[in-house]
């Protein structure tokens, strides 16, 4: 990997922690328990002619007002690792508090290389995310959730053939489907 390649990865992440630092003055989610929430998710994205999906972890601390989502991907012949990090303000219950619905904005940051003999190539993906969804609270302590979050970000590649820069980067159609437990 080139030394431009990591030095742009690093300060991704840094922008990320930045950013999330800030957000402790963000509103809190109208439709979501409080405290610290745990659970699995999956996730799917289609761009470009072709899906991907990830299982990831989900994340939320009592003292930020970020829903986190870690995710690892290994495939065949590559292997990536993505974070997002979502701010609920618009959303309410349809019915009682069983049955709500949300809607905010969010980043995310991906980065993806190649792991089969053959090219060095890297992918490092960095953009803005819509998550809007519905959550089911049917029982004290879990959630059930579905989010649809359209992204739109820059990509950048390393080795391989084909451009270093891409924009749009992301896509229209990414799901989320996955259940937390609220402590």
């Amino acid at each position: 990997m080139s030394k431009r390649f990591v030095v742009a990865a690093v300060l991704a992440a840094v922008m990320l922690v930045g950013a999330a630092g800030k957000a402790s003055a963000l509103p809190e989610s109208p439709v979501h328990p409080g405290g610290l929430g745990i659970g699995v998710l999956w996730g799917m994205g289609f761009a470009d002619g072709h899906s991907t999906s990830n299982i990831a972890l989900s994340l939320k601390h009592p003292a930020m007002p970020i829903f986190w989502g870690i995710s690892l991907q290994l495939r065949e012949n590559w292997m990536g690792f993505g974070v997002t990090g979502d701010a609920y303000w618009w959303g309410g219950y349809l019915v009682d508090t069983i049955f709500g619905w949300y809607l905010g904005l969010g980043l995310y940051g991906n980065f993806a290389a190649y792991t089969g003999s053959g090219p060095d190539e890297a992918w490092l993906g960095l953009g803005g995310r819509l998550p809007m969804g519905l959550t089911f609270q049917p029982f004290d302590p879990l959630e059930i959730f579905l989010t649809l979050a359209p992204s739109l970000g820059l990509g950048i590649r390393t080795g391989g053939s084909g451009d270093n820069f891409t924009f749009p980067h992301g896509s229209f159609f990414n799901f989320e489907i996955g259940l937390r437990l609220w402590f």
